[in-house]
């Protein structure tokens, strides 16, 4: 079993419909990779924001690491991606986890958007459903 001494944030402020999310394995799943990929690639900090209102829910994963490479953003998502880690060889990876965790949240009516977070640098998902979409679940 893995653990880690980094911290996670939960901030559910702006969490106005509390609509309650099934615990599909895929949809745990997705949001494990999503999570487990900021824990690796933060430096101290992953943040999680829980947002909703009447029309949609949103849960956005950030991390204070050095975000995604900027040859590779466009691809993210793509199966065998590789991110070569030059300082540290256990940060590499060929991208499953990214496709794997997006085509099964997608499989479950959510969008994705990856990109680099413009408030911590780090990489940032923001995962989002139609509240409709999330009642046929």
């Amino acid at each position: 079993k893995e653990t880690s001494s980094k911290q996670i944030e939960l901030v559910s402020d702006n969490d106005q419909n509390k609509i309650a999310i099934r615990r599909t394995p895929e949809i745990i799943y997705g949001l494990r990779n999503f999570i487990g990929n900021a824990n690796k690639f933060c430096s101290e900090k992953v943040y999680i924001f829980l947002k909703s209102n009447n029309e949609i829910t949103e849960i956005v994963i950030e991390d204070d690491g050095e975000g995604y490479p900027a040859d590779i953003l466009s691809k993210i998502g793509e199966p065998y991606l590789k991110t070569p880690n030059r300082k540290n060889k256990t940060k590499a990876g060929l991208g499953l986890g990214i496709f794997i965790g997006k085509t099964l949240l997608e499989k479950n009516f959510a969008t994705i958007n990856c990109r680099n977070s413009k408030t911590r640098g780090g990489a940032e998902v923001i995962i989002r459903w139609l509240n409709k979409d999330l009642m046929k679940i």
